[in-house]
């Protein structure tokens, strides 16, 4: 796992990150961390993650 999604993991809720360990099951660990974060999340927050994440990987 990533150190970006390591971080992520250990702030969401005991509940997303059970979320996340089941996800894990099936997709790639990072992957799995992302996706339960973001379904966790309201509307205006998961976009400005989004928006910090690809700010992150193409340098916007």
């Amino acid at each position: 796992m990533s150190a970006q999604a390591l971080r992520l993991f250990n702030t969401l809720s005991a509940d997303v990150q059970r979320e996340a360990l089941t996800l894990a099951e099936s997709l790639p660990e990072d992957e799995a961390v992302y996706v339960a974060a973001l379904r966790s999340m309201p509307t205006n927050k998961r976009r400005q993650f989004l928006f910090s994440l690809s700010k992150k990987k193409w340098g916007l």
